[in-house]
């Protein structure tokens, strides 16, 4: 009976890291043949719980650092955004997006990010372009949770600017961690499509992130917001940007055919731009 509930643990364990990063299950059957080699003898009953946790994060670290590139440009033709190299264009949470693989894109995106980032760092000093969700390194068709798309390595989220309201100065990043969540919700007179699409689920992420954060505080930095569109409008290789109407209509894109409304099923998107990439 032991035997039977450590065996479903562990395949628990494989499932939720296999789930939320990808690698993970993987490197937690490494990491258990490699402590049952060393600890044949017993010599590291003493401080088990800890070295069971350093092994097994230094494993994960030491594969995804070093391997994974590696095998995802072979395997999927993809390669991580930069995390520490560049510095206009990061991860929004380095203990998150890259931490968790979902900062892979191919090689084409890549660039196509790296050249909006300096663009737009050349316009406004000291401004970084920061990345959300992107995709997992191998295997077309593999989901990135919670998203509906992010399988196939043209996909990224990118975060808006902020300001605070007081002194007008722009937020290195969004107020949230996640940057997930913190909405320029619709003015007076805008276009609202929470009342149209009447889906409860479409602002989760809002609710409970201004649970967390004073986000009357903030507001949405609409000059830099706006020419970081514009300039990922210009990339030739980009097919669409998903963005909440009003948005598109306050930060004056109406006439651009590549924005789209992504429709009352997804999650709002005036926390952050979907940019997808042609395939």
């Amino acid at each position: 009976m032991q035997k039977t509930a450590t065996a479903l643990k562990h395949l628990t364990i494989i499932g939720l890291l296999s789930l939320f990063t990808q690698t993970g299950g993987v490197v937690f059957l490494l990491y258990k043949l490699l402590f049952w080699v060393l600890n044949k003898n017993n010599l590291l009953e003493k401080h088990r719980f800890l070295v069971r946790i350093l092994i097994f994060s230094s494993l994960y670290f030491l594969v995804n650092i070093f391997l994974v590139p590696i095998f995802a440009k072979w395997e999927s033709g993809r390669v991580p955004l930069p995390v520490f190299g560049n510095p206009v264009l990061k991860p929004h949470q380095i203990g998150y997006f890259a931490a968790l693989n979902h900062h892979y894109v191919r090689p084409e995106v890549k660039a196509s990010c790296e050249r909006v980032a300096a663009q737009l760092a050349k316009q406004f000093p000291g401004t970084c372009l920061y990345y959300l969700d992107a995709n997992f390194p191998f295997f077309d068709g593999y989901p990135l949770q919670p998203h509906y798309t992010h399988r196939n390595g043209i996909t990224v989220d990118i975060a808006l600017h902020w300001k605070n309201k007081t002194d007008g100065k722009p937020l290195d990043g969004a107020p949230f961690p996640l940057a997930y969540g913190v909405s320029a919700k619709p003015l007076p007179g805008e276009v609202d499509m929470e009342d149209k699409c009447k889906n409860k689920y479409r602002s989760i992420e809002m609710r409970l992130t201004e649970k967390l954060v004073d986000v009357s505080k903030y507001e949405l930095d609409e000059k830099i917001t706006g020419e970081m569109i514009r300039l990922f409008l210009k990339e030739k290789s980009v097919c669409k940007i998903l963005l909440e109407p009003h948005l598109k209509t306050r930060l004056g894109l109406e006439k651009e055919d590549k924005l789209r409304f992504q429709g009352c099923h997804a999650a709002r998107h005036d926390d952050h731009i979907h940019v997808i990439w042609c395939n």
